[in-house]
C-alpha cells in the first residue's frame, strides 16, 4: 500500500509518520530509499510489513509540510484521488471532444443564466424562468455529461472510481478531466452547449403541475455571481437578464415557504470560505452563510431533483438520495443533551426544526445534526427526511458526482450498471471519505492560519465535552482543546455527555457556553490547538 506521510529524523534511518489515514504505526525508511526527501517533507511511501513493523520506500516527494498546498496533496492521496489524470483518461477526454452533439431540442433562443461563486471554474447548471398565466415556467439546464461519458469507457471507469470531485481550499481533485469539467461540460456564457433540460410548469403555490426532460442545445447569456445577484436583490446595481433573475427570486421565495410548511429541516450552516494569495495559498478565512442568491439556486435545484426523482421512479439503473428519519433512541439521547443545556422542548422528528428556530444556537443545531442519520444513495426511494420529500435524487451536478451520471442515464433510458445496489453503496462510501477529507482540510487550514497567533486571547464557544477536556470553537472558526490538566481539580463528564463538572468546587462547563481562551500552542498538521480558559463571557 502507498501512504502519505511526513518524514522525521534525518540520518541513516528516517521515520515516516502516516498522515490522514487509519494506519498510525511509524514507517522505517532507509537513507537510500528516501529519494532525496528531507526531514519535514511530505512524501508518499510504499509500505510493507516485516516482523510486525512497517518498512517503506519513498515513491514521491510532495514537498515541505510547511506549505498547505503539499498538505492538500497528501489529503487527496489519503483517499486515493488526485488533481491529475492518467494519459489514457486525458486522451479519452480529447477523443470525445470532437463528437457531434446529435439531435436536440433547440433552446438557444431562451434567456438563460448561470449563477455561481466568484471563484467557480465549472458551470454545470443554468436556469431559465418566465412568468406565466398559471405561475411560472422553469427550465433547469444541466450539462449533458453522459453524452461524452459513455458506460464502460475509460472516462466512465475513472469517474466511477473517484465517485465525486473533492474540494479543498483553493484546489480541487475533479471527477472528470478539465477538458470536460471546465470546457465541454461547462455552461460558459455565449457558447453553445449540450445539456439535459428539465422543464417544469409551476403554480403560484410552488406546486409542479407538469414536468418533462429532454436533451437540449443551449447558450448561457450571462455568467452571474452570487455576490452580484445579492447586490441586485438589495437594490444595488444591475445584472444581465434582470427580469429572469427577479422571476427566479420570486419563485424561490415561494418554494422556500412551501418547504417550511411541509417540514424541511433548516439548521443553517457555517462553512469556511478562504482568501488566497496569487500562489493559491490561504491567507484569510471567512464564515460563509446562506444568502438570497444562493437560496435561489438551491431551491430551483431541489425542485429539479425532486421532479427527476419522480420521472425515474421504477426505471432501471436509477439511484435516489435517501435520508432516513432519526430513530426513537436518537431522539431520547438528544432530549437528554438538550435538557442539559437548558432546552426543555421534547425533540421528535417533526419538532426538530421548531427547536432549532427557537434556540437560534449553533450548539443546538450541532446537537440536532449529530442525532440524524447520514444520507446515502440507494436504488429505491424511501424518502428524504431533511427535505421532507417523498422522492428525491441528485441530478444537477454530473460534472462532480457520479450519482448524477447514473440518474441522467436512467432518465434518458441509457444503459445503467448491472448491480445498482453495489454501485450506490460504493459511491456513498466515496462521498463519506471525501467529506472527511474536506473537513480535515478545513480543520488544518483554520489552524495553519493561526500559526502566528500563539499567546492571543480569543472568544470561543464550547462545542464538545470529553473526559479529557473541552473543545472550544474559536472566533477564527478553528476548534481547540482545553485539557483537564488546565482546569483546577478533578473534572468529569456527566452522563448526558454535554456537561463537564467539578463537584468539589461546584463548577461546570457545558456545550454552548461562551468563554475567553488563551491560545497556548497550535500544531496544524496534527489538527491540534492547545487552549486555556481565561474566563467565561
Amino acid at each position: 500500500m502507498i501512504l502519505p506521510a511526513v518524514l522525521r529524523r534525518p540520518g541513516k534511518y528516517s521515520i515516516a509518520d502516516p498522515l490522514f489515514v487509519e494506519e498510525r504505526r511509524p514507517v522505517l525508511v532507509t537513507r537510500r530509499l528516501r529519494k532525496g526527501a528531507e526531514a519535514g517533507d511530505i512524501v508518499l511511501v510504499r509500505v510493507r510489513e516485516r516482523d510486525r513493523s512497517l518498512r517503506g520506500e519513498v515513491v514521491r516527494v510532495i514537498g515541505s509540510s510547511d506549505d498547505p498546498r503539499n498538505v492538500y496533496d497528501a489529503l487527496f492521496a489519503s483517499i486515493n484521488t488526485s488533481r491529475t489524470f492518467s494519459p489514457k483518461v486525458k486522451e479519452a477526454a480529447e477523443l470525445v471532444s470532437v463528437e457531434d452533439v446529435g439531435e436536440r431540442q433547440d433552446l438557444r433562443h431562451l434567456p438563460t443564466v448561470t449563477i455561481d461563486g466568484e471563484d467557480a471554474k465549472d458551470f454545470d447548471d443554468a436556469i431559465s424562468v418566465e412568468r406565466a398565466s398559471f405561475g411560472y415556467r422553469v427550465w433547469v439546464h444541466i450539462a449533458d455529461v453522459t453524452h461524452f461519458v459513455r458506460p464502460g469507457s475509460p472516462l466512465d471507469r475513472e469517474a466511477a472510481r473517484r465517485g465525486n470531485s473533492v474540494y479543498l481550499p483553493g484546489i480541487v481533485a475533479p471527477m472528470l478531466p478539465a477538458r470536460l469539467s471546465e470546457d465541454l461540460c461547462s455552461l460558459r456564457p455565449n457558447v453553445e452547449r449540450a445539456a439535459v433540460t428539465v422543464e417544469m410548469d409551476v403554480a403560484e403555490s410552488g406546486e409542479v403541475r407538469g414536468r418533462k426532460a429532454y436533451r437540449s442545445l443551449i447558450v448561457s447569456d450571462a455568467r452571474l455571481t452570487y455576490e452580484r445577484v445579492d447586490a441586485f436583490l438589495r437594490g444595488e446595481g444591475t445584472v444581465e437578464q434582470s427580469e429572469l433573475v427577479k422571476a427566479a427570486f420570486d419563485l424561490s421565495r415561494r418554494l422556500k415557504s412551501r418547504a417550511a410548511v411541509r417540514g424541511k429541516l433548516e439548521l443553517g450552516g457555517r462553512e469556511p470560505d478562504y482568501e488566497l494569495d496569487p500562489e493559491g495559498v490561504p491567507i484569510m478565512a471567512h464564515v460563509r452563510r446562506s444568502t438570497p442568491a444562493r437560496e435561489l439556486i438551491e431551491e430551483l435545484m431541489v425542485l429539479a431533483n425532486e421532479s427527476v426523482a419522480r420521472m425515474v421512479r421504477g426505471k432501471p439503473g436509477a439511484v435516489f438520495r435517501v435520508h432516513e428519519r432519526p430513530d426513537e433512541e436518537s431522539m431520547e439521547e438528544l432530549e437528554e443533551r438538550l435538557r442539559a443545556i437548558g432546552v426543555q422542548d421534547e425533540p421528535t422528528p417533526e419538532t426538530l426544526g421548531n427547536i432549532a428556530a427557537r434556540a437560534k444556537s449553533d450548539a443546538v443545531n450541532y446537537m440536532i445534526l449529530r442525532s440524524l442519520p447520514r444520507a446515502y444513495y440507494a436504488p429505491s426511494s424511501p424518502g428524504h427526511f431533511g427535505l421532507a420529500l417523498e422522492d428525491y435524487t441528485h441530478f444537477t451536478s454530473p460534472i462532480r458526482r457520479y450519482a448524477d451520471v447514473l440518474v441522467h442515464r436512467a432518465l434518458l433510458d441509457d444503459d445503467g450498471p448491472e448491480d445498482v445496489s453495489a454501485v450506490a453503496a460504493g459511491i456513498s462510501e466515496r462521498e463519506y471519505r471525501s467529506m472527511i477529507c474536506e473537513r480535515t482540510a478545513d480543520e488544518y487550514t483554520l489552524m495553519w492560519l493561526m500559526r502566528d497567533r500563539v499567546g492571543d486571547v480569543l472568544e470561543g464557544t464550547i462545542v464538545s465535552t470529553t473526559n479529557f477536556g473541552l473543545f472550544v470553537e474559536m472566533e477564527t472558526g478553528a476548534t481547540g482543546l482545553v485539557h483537564v490538566s488546565k482546569l483546577p481539580g478533578r473534572w468529569d463528564v456527566e452522563p448526558n455527555g454535554v456537561v463537564l463538572s467539578n463537584d468539589q468546587i461546584g463548577a461546570s462547563y457545558r456545550i454552548g457556553d461562551r468563554v475567553l481562551v488563551d491560545l497556548l500552542d497550535v500544531l496544524p498538521l496534527m489538527k491540534r490547538a492547545e487552549l486555556r480558559i481565561v474566563k467565561r463571557i
